[in-house]
């Protein structure tokens, strides 16, 4: 069939690797992808990809006119382009994804109800913001429940918005998800989809359907082979620490160095990602290696093999995609309590979950998971049994099929079925 997928970046960010991977596993099932976005990367993907941004005389009537006023323009402007473009692209099934982070191109909510009018619309889930004000992460907040305003907390962190505008914000995603036909919803995690259906997606309408990724790339190499390839040696256990930037507060940089600084064992922590936001900090007993940021995939999966722990300090996620490809790698993980981690991570399996959202926390559960280890505990089997029965791209593709194929209304090729979650 042939499949349009909507995203803000084709490849950048979490969201946008996961929206990749689905792509790619989708072609190799023979499906036509098409995807929109604002800027093509310039690689050369299985996928198809077109371009939905400003035209130069467009950001020049921008410049001209008031903010007030292309505030009111620019949605009705994107929007009629992207149906223009759906119309022209002639697609079976329509599957969103992060639509907040294409900065100055106005894409809104509003490509949910262009895009349902047109074709059978899947939203895949990578945060709240969907069903939300304005916010990815709530933190606990539960006024998305009944409806977002004034008294916001957050209004001017990512994707921030004026506080007079996230009452109205909310009330037209309501809107629209109560629209007929209505789109669907997949979220990766259960967590998300029991957040989802709290707010203003309709129960029925919210699908489970994990992430995947390819196995043979994120697979187990021997823990020595890694360590030499990547130039790294250590006697001490060795930690390893995974985001894009360090910098975002979300990533719980600051727990994790406190919980780090508690620890009576010594360690090697390696980081993975821009890692200025964990400079000239006090480490204790600690030994730091940074990798930076890779996006070489081989070689990430050669970093979490090298590694005898994955600590996921998030403090909010979804189902991270750091924890799912260590898990692929044999690496059990360590995290907090939040989001979709207690999903993947699981004791006696693939690792150890914090009981709070703490340093003092975290840390007891590194301490726990090291003395289990030096105890002889081995997941590496175990972690990986779980990613080849879960995560894999081709299960991901034929789950996405039999919803697609659902959703057309013509018999299911696969008995894949998306997963079942407690409403």
């Amino acid at each position: 069939m042939r499949v349009v997928m909507i995203s803000d970046q084709e490849t950048h960010g979490g969201a946008a690797v996961a929206a990749s991977r689905l792509a790619a596993a989708l072609v190799a099932h023979d499906h036509e992808v098409i995807r929109i976005v604002p800027e093509h990367d310039g690689r050369a993907y299985p996928w198809a990809t077109v371009e939905l941004r400003l035209t130069i005389l467009l950001r020049i009537v921008r410049r001209m006119t008031s903010r007030a006023t292309w505030r009111r323009l620019g949605t009705r402007v994107a929007s009629t382009r992207l149906q223009r473009m759906v119309k022209h692209l002639r697609p079976e099934v329509i599957n969103l994804h992060n639509l907040h982070g294409a900065p100055g191109e106005d894409w809104s909510p509003e490509f949910a109800a262009v895009c349902a009018k047109t074709a059978p619309t899947v939203w895949t889930l990578h945060d709240m913001w969907s069903f939300t004000g304005r916010c990815a992460y709530n933190f606990g907040c539960k006024q998305f429940e009944s409806g977002c305003g004034l008294d916001c907390p957050t209004p001017d962190e990512y994707p921030e918005l004026e506080p007079n505008r996230i009452a109205a914000a909310w009330r037209r995603r309501s809107q629209i998800l109560r629209e007929s036909p209505r789109p669907v919803a997949v979220a990766p995690s259960r967590w998300l989809a029991r957040e989802a259906s709290a707010g203003p997606w309709p129960r029925q309408s919210v699908e489970v359907i994990p992430y995947g990724l390819p196995l043979d790339v994120y697979a187990v190499v021997d823990r020595s082979l890694a360590r030499a390839a990547l130039g790294i040696e250590a006697s001490e256990p060795v930690l390893l620490v995974a985001a894009m930037d360090w910098r975002d507060p979300r990533k719980g940089g600051d727990i994790f160095v406190q919980a780090v600084a508690r620890l009576e064992t010594r360690t090697t922590v390696i980081i993975l990602g821009r890692g200025e936001g964990l400079r000239n900090t006090d480490w204790g007993n600690a030994r730091i290696l940074e990798l930076g940021y890779i996006d070489h995939e081989r070689t990430k999966a050669l970093a979490y093999s090298s590694a005898d722990l994955l600590v996921h300090p998030a403090l909010a996620d979804n189902l991270p995609n750091v924890v799912m490809e260590s898990i692929a790698c044999g690496t059990p993980v360590v995290g907090l309590p939040v989001g979709g981690v207690p999903d993947m991570v699981r004791l006696g399996s693939t690792g150890w979950l914090a009981e709070e959202s703490n340093a003092a926390s975290l840390s007891l559960a590194i301490s726990r998971a090291l003395s289990e280890i030096e105890g002889g505990t081995d997941l590496r089997h175990s972690c990986r049994d779980v990613a080849v029965s879960e995560y894999g791209s081709d299960l991901q593709a034929q789950r996405y099929e039999h919803l697609f194929h659902r959703l057309l209304g013509i018999p299911a090729e696969t008995d894949a079925k998306p997963v079942g979650w407690s409403r």
